[in-house]
């Protein structure tokens, strides 16, 4: 009977125990399903902004793309001696043997070489076009000591027949022989900004995935909510460094082609200096410089330290010399912040590096080892212990945007990285960060926070007043309402990506003429800036792509954003524009606004400093579109026959032309079918006599309306 028992109590038990298990693998399963349906993911889910989330599935496979500017050893280096406190040069001997070895090849007599230097000094009245100038050159040898007031240098070695065996640049953070006190009592945060063009949240997910991954390990905290609050690169940054919208700060008497401009504005490194921070600016790329793509007046903004490449780098490449120039910004913030890691005064640094000039996916391939071995050095070196590190950009690539919403593909990154101590003496900012990583914010608010940073523990809020672009920004350092919208943030409407819109079908918009009506307004501005004369009239060509905006009640309104491409040479725009069904026009457009979305090329080279630049197809440049027909492919194969055959010529007398003279400066119809037959020569005269006839400014809002011509 006991056996039995026994057998009965092992039967139940494993008959509980099988039940156990197949209720466990229920509940599984039930979750799995709850996660495979959930329709939708955002970055933002707030009472007034939805962002979507986007994935991007890349279609060309990820492969190891490198871009080396050097192949061999390097023969000049350089290091610094902590006991001298100072920079030493030296000179690799067995690689200037190589190099002579097969140089003897041709020149069998070859016994020597020689290595000298040119000082890169920066000039302190200066253009911003040339704000470097080279000295003398002067030799020396392994273990020369660089006097300190040397920033920079140009390095060569050269045989005996002066050609040259190699050549460098160096950047150099020179010791301070006398740092005056930081004026607090309070240990303030160094703040190191490392900026990247072109860069944006979802390309940084998608094409970077390592970096993006070490980047989550280590505690940053992202804000998928930063958006951008203009289409290009100066509104955002100044509206980063200064507060200012481009609007404000022309109105302040600073136009952006006038010399010192940038640096008559409030930067923010001026306020950090001025509370005794060591502050330190460096960029990758000359022609391409942040405050050089369409304006030409910062030049050294007082600077404790100041790098830049000092030549312009040739648009074929992204070297300087024998580095590229995201390295030679990296080793140059490397030794700024050795520097000074063990004194007293806070630091701040601004470090921007530009896109490597290859197509999107292997651009990115490229600067993705290069940024990763950036921070994976830097926290082995401990360098970032001291610092508040902030890794952001101005915008994302918008002519790559084909996702069914081209704003949220083209937003900015922003993430902020704290350091251990400064996490413990403030529960409260790292909880305001966790909660804003899913808020609306902008540029605004980052200089904002920067101004909070500089003023923890003293007289913060009352020491920065409200912005004059947007009152109703704050900072990151503290939670941001839940209920922000997009005028809260600074952002304007065009640019807001908590509206929702839907794709319309090409049937759905035939009947709207967006394209044609958006065509005409360009063409209307090109008029009034006096530029139709040498810019061609532009055609519309084809609709890309057409966004019907949703309002929150479900009722579909007549705010389109539009993507189209226009003719010659196939520029092509985003707009976003309301259009009235009624009087079948556009109810409002700002010319100004719209972005041109493919790059210039030279189809504008005609311009300089003139925000028209994107519209204009100069005629010097104009491809014409030939149509595939009989007679044209008669006539590319006899060309004599357009010799030898005469247009037919009207009998018309001087009177007439005259009156058809007259009746075309009355009339501004923007007829401009003969513009292309216009002499270049006789277009730029006129242009030039033009050339003081400046439209309102309170008409056409532009921040710099003087025309310059370089070529015709």
């Amino acid at each position: 009977m006991k056996q039995n028992r026994v057998l009965l109590w092992l039967i139940h038990f494993i008959i509980l125990c099988i039940l156990a298990k197949v209720a466990k693998k229920r509940t599984v399963d039930r979750t799995t399903v709850k996660k495979i349906t959930t329709p939708h993911h955002h970055y933002i889910k707030t009472t007034q902004c939805h962002i979507p989330y986007y994935p991007i599935i890349s279609k060309i496979k990820k492969h190891s793309a490198s871009l080396n500017c050097s192949k061999d050893k390097s023969l000049i280096s350089n290091r610094f001696d902590e006991k001298l406190q100072h920079y030493v040069l030296q000179i690799n001997y067995p690689v200037a043997q190589l190099k002579l070895k097969v140089m003897r090849k041709k020149f069998p007599n070859l016994m020597g070489y020689n290595c000298t230097y040119r000082e890169i000094r920066r000039l302190k009245n200066a253009s911003a076009e040339e704000p470097m100038s080279l000295g003398e050159e002067t030799a020396f040898e392994d273990g020369y000591v660089v006097p300190l007031h040397i920033e920079a240098m140009k390095v060569i070695c050269r045989n005996e027949l002066s050609e040259d065996l190699q050549m460098d640049t160096f950047a150099f953070v020179q010791p301070r022989r006398s740092i005056p006190l930081q004026k607090s009592w309070h240990r303030r945060p160094s703040i190191i900004m490392l900026g990247m063009d072109n860069l944006s949240r979802m390309t940084l997910r998608n094409n970077m995935p390592s970096l993006f991954e070490n980047i989550k390990k280590q505690g940053w905290f992202e804000m998928q909510g930063y958006t951008r609050i203009g289409q290009n690169s100066l509104p955002n940054l100044m509206a980063l460094l200064t507060g200012y919208s481009p609007d404000t700060w022309s109105n302040l008497q600073c136009k952006s082609n006038k010399h010192g401009c940038i640096d008559s504005l409030p930067l923010i490194w001026k306020r950090f200096q001025r509370k005794g921070y060591i502050t330190a600016y460096g960029e990758g790329s000359s022609d391409i410089s942040m405050f050089r793509m369409d304006k030409s007046g910062f030049v050294q903004g007082f600077l404790d330290f100041f790098a830049r490449p000092f030549e312009k780098i040739p648009k074929t490449t992204d070297c300087v010399d024998r580095r590229m120039h995201i390295q030679f910004i990296h080793d140059y913030s490397e030794q700024f912040l050795k520097r000074h890691l063990n004194t007293k005064r806070s630091q701040f640094g601004f470090f921007w590096t530009n896109k490597v000039k290859q197509s999107n996916h292997e651009a990115d391939n490229i600067a993705e080892p290069i940024w990763l071995d950036h921070f994976v050095r830097r926290k082995k070196q401990n360098l970032f212990s001291q610092s508040i590190v902030i890794f952001f950009s101005d915008k994302g690539p918008s002519g790559n945007a084909k996702g069914p919403d081209v704003l949220a593909e083209t937003q900015p990154m922003l993430l902020i990285w704290l350091p251990p101590w400064f996490r413990v003496r403030h529960p409260e900012i790292v909880q305001a960060l966790r909660i804003n990583g899913k808020r609306l914010t902008s540029a605004y608010d980052l200089h904002l926070t920067l101004h909070h940073i500089l003023e923890l523990g003293e007289r913060w809020p009352r020491a920065v007043r409200k912005l004059l672009d947007c009152p109703t920004c704050q900072t990151l350092l503290a939670p941001v309402p839940e209920n922000r919208t997009c005028a809260d943030a600074g952002i304007s409407e065009k640019l807001c990506p908590c509206d929702r819109y839907q794709l319309l079908k090409p049937k759905d918009y035939k009947s709207v003429p967006l394209g044609k009506l958006l065509v005409k307004s360009i063409n209307e501005y090109l008029y009034h800036q006096n530029l139709h004369e040498i810019c061609s009239k532009l055609k519309m060509k084809s609709m890309e792509s057409v966004h019907l905006r949703v309002d929150g009640n479900g009722t579909s309104g007549s705010t389109f954003r539009v993507v189209f491409t226009a003719s010659p040479n196939n520029p092509q725009f985003s707009a976003t524009t309301r259009f009235s069904h009624k009087h079948k026009n556009l109810e409002y457009i700002n010319v100004a606004s719209i972005n041109r979305l493919n790059f210039y090329g030279n189809d504008s080279d005609c311009l300089r400093n003139l925000m028209g630049k994107k519209f204009c197809i100069c005629l010097t440049r104009r491809i014409k579109d030939i149509p595939k027909t009989k007679k044209n492919e008669q006539i590319k194969q006899n060309p004599e026959n357009l010799r030898n055959k005469k247009a037919p010529q009207k009998n018309t007398t001087k009177n007439e032309e005259r009156k058809l003279n007259q009746t075309s400066k009355r009339e501004p119809n923007l007829n401009f079918e003969t513009i292309s037959n216009v002499n270049p020569e006789e277009a730029g005269r006129k242009v030039k006599a033009d050339l003081y006839n400046i439209p309102d400014i309170d008409q056409f809002a532009e921040i710099d309306q003087k025309i310059e011509i370089i070529s015709v």
